[in-house]
């Protein structure tokens, strides 16, 4: 049927040449005969006609009966289940990275095509960001996030040099658990490490190389993700500087702090002051001082090292516990005298540092804090202890992530009995290994996401910091950094105004070679978490889009037109009636007309709509999408892709699967 015109055209020459053969033209008829001697041209057109229908009369009527059969008799069904996909290569063996989001078929329509093929990412453009949006039971983590995870996790699985590490965030608690497997299947049991309220692991959102403002500075934007900003900023700036100088303090007097430190310190002013005459007597030369009569009344101290100090009147000494004791027990009245000014060896800076940090915090301490009305103090403290005190009421929370300073020291904790303290993420970053936050937010919404927003936090410092090092040492083969996190939207933070933000950093990864993967309920979930309009700004720093099924009509609207518009060719039809001679009708009262002619036109005119409808993101299947894909050159027109769960075969085609019931 397929070359049915040919055979009709063949057919015909030869039912032509038989007729002309059987019924040649009968010139010899008298009647021709008389015609050819008046009009001899009107003969040969006759002629000609006549042969010419011998041959065209058999090739019409076949090609009606060729028609039919086609229509009624022969009529092909498309083939939805024979489309053979390219094989699908291991992602252990490939030589490169790159990233197969699923097959296509017919870009547009929904449609099987006798040759699919791949839409691949390149290496490059998945430093650009890849986001997942989808709706409930779309798909978004057994046909994306499992598959993607384990096309990456399993590169260079067997060269520990090249294989990729990063942070995985869940908030059901089941996603860590496919990352495990995944990692052991592809012999790097090694390599996964998970924090939660029931692991060995010990981790101390504050225990880096950060200044106090800048940790300060982290929670008081973590508090305006939770909460929300509030339109007077001195709340902000209040509890930021309190919680400053908290931390300065205990990093000056333990070069330690945690989560739970800062918020004694908050609440109780009394701890503060505590703190601080601790810190005075461990900053100041303390000396001892006595009468010159008294020296002179007790040869005994001869021994001591007294010296005569002209400006005081009087014997003085530097303080020791033994020499106290000394004078306490021949009951010689003595005065300690403190000279902060002389702290410290000379020559050491480190210690000349502290000390005038140390003045720092006195001075806010008791020229600032303590001269604030109590009712306003109390209002400060309250803004930040609604979170901290977290880490207080709940134990086992306490015990995680306000670990004792000995869990970092390794002669101390040389028997694990504080747990083992979880490497810097600069650490774990170059030496491949995968973090996942087992917190599921079920236990405690706002918890989850303040934990998960505090690593995520410390990763991308930790990534961020590869870059100038990556710069100075070019000829280094350096790892990629894989960031995954599915429920996005329960981790996102915007910084706007601030310097932080995922939105800046996920504009600066791409030179740290970071792959971030994040999948999310819709557009309206980050609409709703982040302040403003900054869900725009967050979302264009993901310049690969998966659309799976939406729910909610803002997500389809903006997906559609992300998509884009495009020219199109619209088919319109018009119909109209003319009547004459018209008159009312005597019996129907209505008008009506002897005569009465109906036409029809059809016409095609260019407009340019959109290439997906809203509609076609509501009515998505089970594992299909639509991707907009960017492969870190250029940008693809919005297309059809059909996922690949992880539990199918990725080398069955999906509209097999969907025939065989699998999908």
């Amino acid at each position: 049927m397929a070359y049915r015109n040919f055979i009709n055209a063949a057919l015909a020459a030869a039912v032509g040449f038989a007729a002309l053969h059987r019924m040649p033209f009968p010139e010899a008829n008298p009647l021709l005969q008389l015609v050819f001697l008046h009009e001899p041209y009107l003969f040969h057109a006759i002629k000609f006609a006549y042969l010419a229908m011998l041959f065209t009369t058999p090739c019409i009527a076949l090609s009606v009966a060729g028609s039919l059969a086609y229509i009624f008799v022969l009529r092909q069904e498309k083939d939805t289940g024979l489309a053979t996909l390219p094989a699908y290569p291991d992602p252990a063996r490939r030589a490169s990275l790159f990233l197969i989001l699923g097959e296509v078929h017919h870009p547009r329509r929904p449609e099987p095509v006798p040759s699919p093929r791949w839409l691949t990412i390149p290496e490059r453009g998945l430093y650009t960001g890849i986001i997942v949006i989808g709706a409930i039971g779309s798909g978004k983590t057994s046909g994306c996030m499992v598959p993607y995870a384990e096309q990456i996790l399993s590169y260079q699985a067997s060269n520990k040099d090249r294989r990729v590490g990063g942070l995985v965030l869940e908030v059901k608690g089941d996603f860590c658990h496919k990352v495990r497997e995944i990692l052991e299947r592809h012999g790097r049991a090694e390599d996964y490490i998970e924090l939660s309220l029931h692991t060995r692991y010990r981790y101390n959102p504050l225990h880096n190389d950060l200044d106090a403002y800048a940790l300060a500075y982290g929670i008081a934007s973590l508090l305006n993700n939770l909460f929300g900003r509030g339109k007077e900023p001195f709340w902000q700036q209040a509890y930021t500087n309190l919680v400053k100088f908290v931390i300065l303090l205990h990093k000056v007097l333990y070069d330690y702090v945690t989560l739970f430190d800062v918020y004694e310190g908050a609440i109780n002013p009394a701890i503060l002051e505590q703190k601080i005459k601790e810190g005075e007597r461990l900053f100041s030369r303390q000396e001892l001082l006595i009468g010159i009569e008294d020296f002179m009344a007790h040869p005994e101290l001869e021994t001591c090292p007294f010296e005569l100090d002209a400006e005081l009147g009087a014997m003085k000494a530097p303080w020791t516990e033994e020499l106290q004791q000394i004078l306490d027990g021949q009951k010689i009245v003595y005065e300690i005298h403190s000279d902060s000014h002389n702290a410290g060896a000379p020559g050491d800076n480190r210690a000349e540092e502290k000390r005038q940090q140390f003045e720092a915090v006195k001075r806010w301490f008791y020229h600032d804090w303590l001269r604030i009305e109590p009712r306003l103090r109390t209002s400060i403290v309250e803004g930040i202890s609604v979170f901290l005190s977290l880490f207080d009421d709940n134990p086992a929370l306490k015990r995680v992530f306000c670990p004792p300073k000995e869990t970092y020291d390794t002669v101390a904790n040389a028997d694990g009995r504080y747990g083992q303290a979880l490497p810097p993420f600069s650490e774990l970053v170059e030496r491949g290994s995968v973090c996942a936050l087992n917190f599921p937010v079920s236990a405690n919404p706002g918890l989850a996401k303040a934990i998960g927003t505090l690593l995520k936090q410390d990763f991308q410092r930790a990534v961020l910091g590869r870059i100038p090092k990556i710069e100075r040492e070019k000829d280094r083969a350096w790892r990629e950094v894989l960031f995954l996190c599915d429920e996005y939207h329960a981790f996102a933070t915007v910084g706007e105004s601030d310097p932080s933000g995922d939105e800046k950093f996920f504009a600066l990864s791409r030179q740290a070679k970071c792959i971030p993967i994040v999948a999310t309920q819709s557009i309206s979930s980050l609409r709703s978490t982040l302040p403003g309009e900054s869900w725009r700004t967050l979302l264009q720093t993901f310049r690969t889009k998966i659309f799976l099924a939406l729910s909610d009509d803002f997500s389809a609207k903006t997906a559609s037109e992300l998509c884009g518009k495009e020219e199109q060719l619209k088919l319109s039809y018009s119909f109209s009636e003319n009547g004459q001679d018209a008159g009312v009708s005597v019996l129907t009262g209505r008008a009506a007309a002897q005569r009465t002619m109906i036409s029809a036109s059809k016409s095609y005119n260019v407009q340019r709509d959109f290439v997906f409808e809203p509609k076609v993101f509501a009515e998505l299947k089970n594992a299909q999408a639509i991707v907009l894909a960017y492969d870190g050159f250029n940008p693809h027109p919005a297309t059809y892709c059909y996922l690949k769960p992880y539990f199918l075969d990725p080398n069955t085609s999906y509209f097999e699967h969907v025939a065989q019931g699998a999908l």
